[in-house]
């Protein structure tokens, strides 16, 4: 009786562990976003600045351009013909369908918002994520008297130059050498028995 209560239980618990498994395979989900770019790759566009555009290339039609402020200050005021993605909304499943329309179209897309810095986690998502077509308006925005004034940003230098700081701190496939350890051959003394002395006898 006990024996079979035992194969009862066992045969319970593989069936759970199956359906377990089971639901597992069915639930699992690919995740939405697949980042194309690693941090490497997107430090080395930084050092080259191909990624910024300047106030004259706002001209060009062709062009798409990306409000990432928020709406209240999108509503204010905003570059003509500019389409509204806040910051926080740019991986939304309707706005990444749309940045692939403009990628499989050829279409450039430039991002602004107050100054670079502000649109610049915007720009740094999509580029990590494969649109190369995306870009950075290298211009600070302004509110006056009602009207909003695109000037032009200065950039900082950096202090260091953070590709080759990467570069050296990644890890360097270094070759795994076995020492030989030469045994020292034990010196072996020769020990000295000492010769029992024979018992003296009487007379």
């Amino acid at each position: 009786m006990k024996e079979l209560e035992k194969t009862k239980r066992i045969s319970i618990s593989t069936v759970l562990f199956i359906l377990i498994i089971v639901i597992g395979f069915l639930t699992f989900r690919k995740p939405t976003n697949v980042y194309g770019k690693t941090q490497l790759e997107t430090l080395e566009i930084l050092k080259t600045k191909d990624y910024l555009v300047a106030i004259p290339e706002l001209k060009n039609t062709d062009n798409v351009l990306i409000d990432v402020r928020s709406r209240f200050d999108f509503d204010k005021s905003h570059i003509s013909d500019a389409i509204n993605i806040p910051t926080a909304e740019i991986l939304d499943a309707k706005n990444i369908e749309l940045f692939k329309k403009f990628r499989e179209n050829n279409i450039p897309v430039i991002i602004y918002g107050k100054d670079p810095i502000d649109a610049n986690s915007a720009w740094m998502i999509l580029y990590e994520l494969g649109f190369d077509n995306a870009k950075l308006l290298g211009a600070q925005t302004a509110l006056v008297d009602n009207e909003l004034k695109v000037q032009n940003y200065e950039f900082e230098k950096p202090i260091a130059n953070y590709v080759d700081i990467f570069k050296k701190e990644a890890p360097k496939k270094t070759p795994i050498v076995k020492k030989v350890v030469k045994r020292t051959p034990k010196k072996v003394v020769p020990i000295k028995k000492k010769k029992k002395k024979k018992p003296e006898g009487g007379c």
